[in-house]
């Protein structure tokens, strides 16, 4: 394993727990084994680890560029994600809400009703 796929192996794990991230690597795995180590190496190591900005704003970032594509499986993982980095469900529905001026509101829409449960969950937690 390159250094680079350690690295972002190793943030996968900080972001979601090693059981989990073991289990995602699987999933990516399985669709292709090139797949899993592009995600490890490119978008965990060079992108989310990078310096310049913190998890939750790179993951603040995410959310944002997944409503406007309106990629809702991706958008909830990250929004996920984001609420585990220490994003609060305010924080979030902002980033979607500005979103609208760029996506539409139809993507807006979809993104508060993917974001919803996360929210209802975090909540009663």
């Amino acid at each position: 394993m390159s250094d680079r796929y350690e690295k972002g192996l190793n943030l996968m794990r900080e972001m979601v727990g090693s059981d989990q991230a073991d289990a995602i690597c699987d999933k990516f795995k399985d669709l292709h084994p090139d797949f899993e180590r592009f995600v490890m190496e490119f978008v965990m190591a060079d992108l989310y680890a990078r310096d310049g900005l913190d998890l939750k704003t790179r993951l603040l970032c995410t959310v944002s560029a997944l409503t406007v594509l309106g990629r809702q499986d991706q958008l909830g993982v990250h929004i996920q994600r984001a609420l585990g980095a220490g994003a609060t469900q305010k924080e979030l529905e902002e980033v979607i809400l500005q979103m609208s001026a760029f996506g539409g509101f139809p993507a807006t829409w979809d993104a508060l009703n993917t974001a919803k449960p996360f929210f209802q969950s975090s909540q009663t937690e």
